[in-house]
Order: C-alpha cells, then structure tokens, then sequence
C-alpha cells in the first residue's frame, strides 16, 4: 500500500511538472513577440511555480516560436533576402546583443538569479513602449542606414536584462526613428530570427514528449502573440503593453 501511495505522488508530481513546464511554454510563446519580454515572465513564473528550465527546455520553445515566425512573415524575409541593404541592416543591428551576450555573460547570467532588479526592468519596457506610441513615422526599410540600424541593435542589447523586453525595445526603437508603423513591425520581427536560431535547434532530436508538446504550445502561442502584435501596433494601441508592463512591475515587486 506505502509503495503504491509513493508510486501515485510521483506520478502526480512528475504530471504537475509537466502542466507547469506547458504553462511556461504558452507564456513563453505569447511573449516572446508580444513587447512585454518573455524573459522577465519566464523568470517570474518559474520561481513562483518552482520549476526548473533546462537548456534543452529552453531550445525547445525557442524553435517553437521559430517556426512560427517563419511561417507567418516569409514575405517579410523573402523580400530582405532580395535587398542587401535590409539583410546587411539586419547583420548590423544583430551585433550589439551578441557582443553584450558574450562579453557580460556571467553578470547577466546573475541578474537572472534574482527577482530583485525585474520591477525596474519591466518600467524600462514600459517607458520606452510609451514614448514610442505617440510616433507615427513615415520611413521605409529601403531607406535604413547603417547608423539606424546599429542603433535599433543597441536598443536590442539592452533586451539580455530579464524584463527588457527583445521585441519592444527594437519596435521603440524603430517606431522612434520615424519609421512607419508596418515596417516597424516587420523589422522587429525578422530580427527574431537570427536571435532564434543562435538558441540552437542542435537538441530536436533528443526530445522527450513532454518537450514536444511543449514545442507545440509554444509554436501556437507563438503564432496568436504574432498575430495580436501586428494589429495592436496598426491600430495605435501600443500603450496598452505598456500599461501591461507597469502592472506585471508592480507584480514582480510584490513577489520578489
């Protein structure tokens, strides 16, 4: 009776554990694109549900949101691939975050040992998402410099800080430029992709089922959080993150 009672509270908690890693997929799907930093919420969650992201795990959603990038903007990536300004604009502005990833690994890597600094972080997103609701700029993706585009990069940088959120800080910083609302969007989109990739797709093969479907959810939650940007920005909604971010701040004050 005692080993079966044993046998039944694993099995509970090896299920709790999966339900809460799935969770963690969703979450990390919807924010990675959504301008509210995927990050910051994986760091919060996983504290309060005391669950524990292997590298694997964290390969796994990544690829998710891959694929899911790449099947709702191959427009935007087939025309880059015929423009060597926008690919050589993308090669640009992809450098600061992956000099600041190598060169601050470890202190970065401390800051995500704490909840202490996530509440400032998230009033950064939130700041930055504000200033750039009130532009409404009329530059295309033709008409990027060098300069722009090294800027939008150091914008990106700043996103390794958990809470800092990859999306919002390249659309602020595109929308800041004056560039147009549409082309903002896509830019911020396709410079998910080599951030994606650099998460590495070399573990697929080793998945277990609980890292498949945790591949799924956060390819489909992914795919929504796409969609629900694009028409958030084209409507001038983007204050509404914003105002998310100050929340999910005063939150993460409360719980760290």
């Amino acid at each position: 009776m005692a080993e079966r009672t044993w046998h039944s509270v694993s099995e509970d908690r090896k299920g709790g554990r999966i339900l809460n890693q799935l969770f963690l997929a969703a979450l990390q799907g919807a924010t990675e694109f959504l301008p509210v930093s995927s990050s910051g919420h994986l760091l919060l969650f996983s504290n309060l549900l005391q669950v524990n992201i292997d590298l694997q795990m964290v390969v796994m959603l990544h690829a998710g949101s891959l694929l899911a990038i790449v099947l709702l903007v191959y427009r935007g990536i087939f025309r880059a691939l015929k423009n060597w300004r926008i690919l050589i604009n993308l090669l640009i502005s992809t450098l600061p975050a992956m000099l600041v990833g190598l060169l601050f690994e470890e202190q970065v890597e401390s800051v995500f040992s704490s909840l202490s600094f996530l509440p400032f972080f998230f009033i950064v997103t939130a700041v930055f998402l504000l200033l750039a609701s009130l532009k409404d700029g009329d530059r295309s993706l033709d008409q990027m410099s060098p300069k722009h585009a090294l800027l939008i990069g150091l914008f990106q940088a700043i996103a390794v800080l958990p809470g800092v959120s990859r999306s919002g800080m390249v659309l602020s910083a595109a929308l800041l430029l004056d560039y147009r609302r549409e082309e903002s969007v896509t830019y911020t989109f396709l410079m998910a992709i080599p951030v994606l990739l650099g998460a590495s797709l070399l573990k697929l093969g080793e998945a277990s089922l609980a890292m498949n479907l945790a591949f799924l959810v956060s390819f489909l939650s992914s795919l929504l959080a796409l969609v629900v940007l694009k028409k958030v920005v084209l409507v001038r909604k983007l204050r509404w993150f914003a105002y998310y971010c100050l929340f999910i701040a005063f939150l993460s004050f409360l719980l760290g």
